[in-house]
């Protein structure tokens, strides 16, 4: 990842800061930092960065509060959660609010830099919308790909294009739904079709899965597994299907990933998010297939409608 993205972080405790601007520079990036969310907005407005790091806890204004906020003033500015036992139930509702991804605080020196990187290479992999004079009722459209994740940003880039078309979200929406996509897309190759255990992430820095996954690419039956990715859109509702080509899992084992308790496990962030950035998700029997349908929702507007009077009131 290039060193010319800037990420501002935004914590309030010197030693956390110091150690997440390590990780991050150590990582190649350009790092400014905040120590509350009223800072962090300060130095937004001076000159905008590529991503936001921020902590939930803070003073004056909080990871929750900032979400909103960036939400309603930048909506394509990305927001990565660092989350700490105890703060599990106001991450998730900035996962429900705007926020795009978090890291485990215990984890950040493993992931904080990989999910910087996805969030970024998933964001900055737009395509160009098309103008058209026709109305569009319906897209549908459908992909098979190898074990290449690499095509996995152009892919999602395409399908935001037929979303745009469509005029489904709003960028923020777009933001969280790409990263659902992202995280079901590439399950798909490395748990599904390569059978890589993610436990391997948790070893010698996550050596060993990276010399499996490069292994079984060239090995049979691995390398001859494909994935399958659709996706059927109206202005109103959107499916995602994704198949991958292996031999599936029991559904019925995995952690309940609507749980927010589970933010603080090593494993399972993936459908954590999708469940999170999603209306309804489904497996099928055999656990090969996910199939996730986001529904259009109105643009949140904070302190509209809800902070006026109601006019028959004022009457009375």
């Amino acid at each position: 990842m290039p060193s010319a993205f800037t990420v501002l972080v935004v914590d309030d405790s010197p030693t956390q800061q110091l150690q997440i601007r390590l990780v991050l520079e150590g990582g190649g990036f350009h790092v400014v930092c905040a120590e509350n969310g009223i800072e962090a907005l300060k130095l937004i407005e001076a000159a905008m960065p590529d991503i936001v790091v921020s902590d939930l806890q803070m003073p004056e204004m909080n990871g929750l509060e900032l979400v909103a906020e960036i939400k309603q003033r930048y909506q394509s500015l990305p927001v990565i959660l660092t989350t700490a036992v105890g703060s599990e139930s106001i991450a998730s509702d900035a996962l429900h609010l705007g926020a795009t991804s978090y890291v485990p605080k215990r984890e950040l020196a493993e992931y904080l830099c990989d999910t910087v990187s996805q969030v970024l290479e998933v964001v900055n992999a737009e395509g160009e919308t098309p103008s058209t004079s026709a109305t569009i009722v319906r897209s549908d459209i459908h992909f098979e790909i190898g074990n290449c994740e690499a095509l996995v940003p152009g892919i999602i880039a395409r399908m935001e294009q037929t979303l745009a078309e469509l005029e489904f979200c709003d960028e923020m929406q777009w933001m969280q739904i790409a990263m659902a996509l992202d995280e079901a897309i590439v399950n798909a190759i490395f748990h599904g079709n390569l059978e890589v255990s993610t436990d391997l992430r948790q070893i010698d820095d996550g050596k060993p899965f990276v010399d499996l996954v490069e292994l079984r690419k060239t090995r049979s039956p691995y390398r001859q597994r494909r994935v399958y990715i659709s996706l059927s859109a109206t202005p109103e509702v959107a499916t995602f299907t994704i198949r991958d080509s292996g031999r599936g899992f029991n559904t019925a084992e995995l952690p309940d990933p609507t749980d927010p308790a589970n933010l603080e496990r090593a494993g399972g962030r993936g459908l954590l998010l999708i469940h999170s950035f999603m209306d309804e998700v489904r497996h099928n029997e055999s656990g090969n297939e996910i199939t996730m349908v986001k529904r259009k929702s109105a643009p949140t507007s904070f302190g509209s409608d809800e902070d006026e009077p109601d006019e028959d009131e004022d009457e009375i």
